[in-house]
């Protein structure tokens, strides 16, 4: 028997109040086997961003069962009750769209930028999930903290968009500029038209609101849960919003975790090498599982 109805919607409550968005990919087989893969986009993104990385997975793997979802505000889900968000609510949101998707066997985590931000905040919001549910955890295009210069006008940029309507939508942009911060060279203008749809239909408050969740980025204390789970950390050469120096640190803080650095792509490193992040999550789906850790 072959699923060919495509993914599910179905929609999820999360602790801040926000209702999220979710898309649950059946295994195309009909019948899923192993962990369960969960997928967590970055800001000013939204579960499109996964779909060639979840396309490949599955051709690959037909047993294989997958869940993404948009982050609060972003795509179709709603924002949170509070303006004043915080990374941690990220991990919160998680571990509830865990539990209403996935409540039984094992899971295996995959985070790109702010998503990986979120991976880390479920370690330190519930590190006794980690430990008992979680075999691997991909973690890419992201840091656990971020020492970067702010671009020139940026917190004046972030602060107007904060102050516009509740529908407005932010983050304006053009296909040369998508390209030339967010993609290695030579893009495919596919990508780029996608990763532009995706960052101007963001709300211009959930732009501003994320924004400065980030600039208080710091997980480095909090990533011990990580050190008994298969983790990789994958890194576009030349991403320009967490270099790979960051992602190096990062891997560095993990005891037992690979390092991969993806040549000739950038920051949206899901979109121009989906194959390449494939392999490496399929590391994770073969790792040993959570219930034969010591």
């Amino acid at each position: 028997m072959t699923s060919s109805s495509g993914p599910r919607r179905l929609t999820v409550d999360s602790p801040d109040g926000a209702r999220i968005a979710v898309l649950d990919h059946p295994a195309t087989s009909g019948q899923a086997q192993g962990p369960t893969l969960v997928l967590a986009h970055g800001w000013c993104s939204t579960t499109e961003v996964w779909d060639p990385v979840v396309t490949e997975l599955q051709r690959r793997r037909p047993d294989l069962r997958v869940i993404t979802y948009d982050q609060p505000g972003h795509g179709r889900s709603t924002p949170g009750r509070d303006r004043q968000v915080s990374l941690l609510d990220l991990g919160a949101t998680l571990r509830e769209v865990i539990a209403e998707t996935a409540p039984e066997g094992d899971v295996v985590l995959g985070g790109h930028s702010m998503g990986g931000m979120t991976l880390m905040a479920l370690a330190q919001v519930d590190p006794g999930l980690v430990h008992r549910r979680v075999r691997g955890v991909a973690l890419i295009g992201t840091a656990a903290h971020l020492t970067r210069r702010a671009i020139r006008g940026e917190a004046l940029a972030m602060k107007l968009l904060g102050a516009l309507p509740a529908n407005a939508r932010g983050l304006p942009s053009t296909a040369r500029l998508t390209a030339a911060n967010l993609f290695g060279p030579d893009p495919d203008p596919e990508a780029v038209r996608t990763t532009m749809r995706m960052t101007t239909r963001t709300r211009a408050n959930v732009v501003s609101d994320w924004h400065r969740a980030i600039a208080g980025l710091d997980f480095r204390e909090h990533l011990a849960p990580f050190a008994e789970v298969r983790t990789v950390v994958v890194t576009g050469r030349v991403d320009r919003l967490t270099p790979v120096s960051a992602g190096r640190r990062l891997a560095a803080l993990v005891p037992g975790a690979d390092f991969w650095m993806v040549p000739h792509t950038g920051h949206m490193v899901l979109l121009e090498a989906p194959a390449v992040i494939a392999d490496k999550i399929e590391l994770l789906l073969d790792a040993e599982p959570a219930s034969q850790r010591a």
